[in-house]
C-alpha cells in the first residue's frame, strides 16, 4: 500500500473519534451494525500476537489522564531524545495529518514509514478480524499496533504511550510499562468511563501495573482515593504530586515559564529550577509530572542527565494547547472540550492576560457538555462568535451560541472556522485577544486558517 491507501483503509474501520461515543463501553454494535462487539484487549493481544508483539522490548512510558496527557508526553519524549535514546511517542487525536501520532525523536513517522507498518499490519488485521472470535478492530487499535510496528521498524529504545481514552481497556493497555503517570483527572466520556470522578479514575488507575512506579498529579478525593487503592493492591510505588513533590513558579513571559521543583521520590529528596515551554499553571503540574517520572526511571538505571530535560522541556511546543497562533492581533488556541479544561484555560487567561478583553470563537462536538465549557470559558469572554468544525460530529452554530447566550456571553453565529476567526478579529480589534477553543477539530481549521498549516485524507 502507498500512504493514501494506507490511511484510507485505516479510517475505514469503525472510528469512535469520528462518531458518537458509544453508549455503553462493554459491549455495543459496530458502526456497520453488523456485529455485537466486547471492549476488552483480546484482539489487541491477538494482534500484537501475529505481529510479533512489536511493543515489547522498548523501555515504556504509559500516560493517562483527563488533561495534559499529550504534553506530559511531549516533554517526556524531549528530553529522553535529547539524553540521547532513540524514542517514540505514540498519541491521539491528531490535528492535521495521522502521522502526527507516531513520532519519532521528535518528528512525526514519514509517509513511508506508516505505510510500510501497515502494510505490514493489514493481513494480521483481516486474520484476527475473519476469526471472529474477538471483535472487528477499530481505527484506534489499528493505529496502536501501527504505532509499534514503526518504533520497532526505527529501532527506539524508549516508547511514550499516551493513553487514548480510559485505562483499563485502552488498546494501549497491552504495553508492560517502566514507569505509568496519571495526569489530572475529571469528568469527560461519561458514556464510556462512568458517571463520578471515583468510577472514571478507577478506569484511568487500570494502567496501574504490578510493582511498576506510578506517579500522579493532585487529584480530587475521590480520584485520589482509587489511584491510591490500586497502586496498593498492586504494590506499586505511588508518587503523589503536592504530598511528595511540590513546585513554585518563579517568573513567566509568553515564551515559557521558570519554575522550582522539590520533594522526595520514594527516600530520595529532589531538587531542580527548571522551565517549561507551555504556558499556565496547569503545565507546571504537567511538568512536575513528567519530571517525577523520568525521577523514577532513573532509579531504574535509565539516567536522563539534567541538561537534557531543561533544555527538553523549555523546548517543548504542543500544537493546539495554549498555542499562539497570531501576535497582533493576538490569536490563541486551545482545544479545551470538557467544563474542566475549559475553567484551566480561563485560568490561563485571567493569569497571563489580567484585564484583557477577549473576544470568544467557540465551536464543540456535540456529544460533549457544550453548555458546561460554554459557562467556564464564558467568565473571561467579552463576546463570542459560535462556529463548526467540518467534523461530522460538530453542534451546529445556532446550538453553541445558545449555550453561550445561556452562559451570559453576547454571541453571533458563523458557519465555519474561518470566517467565526475573521469576524472576531474585525469585531475586537487590534487590542482584542482572539480565544479559539472548544475542539480539536475547531483548532486545527484556526491554524489552517492563521498557519497556512497543511492537513492531508487523515484530517478527518
Amino acid at each position: 500500500m502507498d500512504y493514501a491507501e494506507a490511511v484510507g483503509w485505516v479510517l475505514g474501520m469503525t472510528d469512535f473519534e469520528r462518531a458518537a461515543a458509544p453508549a455503553n463501553s462493554r459491549e455495543t454494535a459496530d458502526s456497520a451494525g453488523t456485529a455485537a462487539r466486547r471492549w476488552n484487549l483480546d484482539r489487541v493481544h491477538e494482534l500484537l500476537r501475529r505481529l510479533n508483539d512489536p511493543h515489547l522490548g522498548p523501555v515504556t512510558l504509559h500516560v493517562a489522564g483527563t488533561k495534559g496527557k499529550g504534553s506530559t508526553c511531549a516533554m517526556l519524549a524531549a528530553a529522553l531524545t535529547l539524553a540521547g535514546y532513540r524514542t517514540g511517542m505514540f498519541t491521539s487525536p491528531h490535528l492535521h495529518t495521522v502521522r502526527e501520532r507516531i513520532v519519532i525523536d521528535g518528528y512525526p513517522c514519514s509517509e513511508q514509514d506508516f505505510a510500510d507498518a501497515a502494510t505490514v499490519a493489514r493481513p494480521c488485521v483481516e486474520a484476527v478480524n475473519a476469526d471472529g472470535s474477538y471483535g472487528t478492530l477499530t481505527t484506534f487499535e489499528t493505529l496502536t499496533a501501527i504505532a509499534f510496528v514503526v518504533f520497532r521498524a526505527r529501532g527506539v529504545d524508549m516508547q511514550v504511550i499516551e493513553v487514548g481514552l480510559g485505562g483499563r481497556l485502552d488498546s494501549t493497555n497491552v504495553v508492560q510499562p517502566t514507569v505509568t503517570g496519571i495526569t489530572s483527572i475529571s469528568l469527560d466520556h461519561q458514556a464510556s468511563l462512568g458517571s463520578t470522578i471515583g468510577e472514571i479514575a478507577r478506569e484511568k488507575a487500570g494502567i496501574i501495573k504490578t510493582g511498576v512506579p506510578v506517579v500522579s498529579a493532585p487529584q480530587e478525593v475521590d480520584a485520589a482515593e482509587a489511584i491510591l487503592s490500586c497502586s496498593q493492591r498492586h504494590d506499586a510505588p505511588l508518587t503523589l504530586l503536592r504530598r511528595d513533590v511540590f513546585w513554585r513558579r518563579q517568573a513567566a513571559t509568553l515564551s515559557g515559564q521558570d519554575f522550582h521543583l522539590w520533594g522526595a521520590i520514594g527516600d530520595r529528596a529532589i531538587e531542580h529550577d527548571l522551565r517549561v515551554g507551555l504556558l499556565g499553571e496547569h503545565q507546571l503540574e504537567n511538568a512536575a509530572l513528567a519530571m517525577a517520572m523520568l525521577e523514577r526511571l532513573r532509579d531504574l538505571h535509565y539516567p536522563v542527565p539534567f541538561d537534557a530535560v531543561y533544555t527538553g522541556f523549555s523546548g517543548v511546543r504542543w500544537p493546539g494547547r495554549f498555542e499562539i497562533l497570531n501576535e497582533e492581533p493576538l490569536v490563541i488556541a486551545d482545544g479545551a472540550h470538557n467544563p474542566y479544561s475549559a475553567g484551566r484555560l480561563a485560568e490561563t487567561i485571567m493569569e497571563t492576560f489580567p484585564g484583557r478583553a477577549v473576544q470568544l470563537v467557540l465551536g464543540a462536538a456535540s456529544d460533549k457538555d457544550v453548555g458546561g465549557i460554554a459557562r467556564e470559558i464564558g467568565v473571561v469572554a467579552t463576546g463570542a462568535i459560535a462556529t463548526a468544525s467540518r467534523s461530522p460530529r460538530s453542534l451546529a452554530p445556532d446550538d453553541v451560541a445558545d449555550t453561550l447566550w445561556e452562559a451570559g456571553v453576547p454571541v453571533r453565529p458563523e458557519p465555519t472556522v474561518a470566517a467565526a476567526i475573521d469576524r472576531a478579529i474585525l469585531e475586537g480589534g487590534p487590542s482584542a485577544l482572539i480565544l479559539v477553543t472548544g475542539s480539536l477539530f475547531v483548532v486545527a481549521e484556526a491554524r489552517e486558517h492563521l498557519l497556512s498549516a497543511q492537513r492531508d485524507m487523515s484530517a478527518y
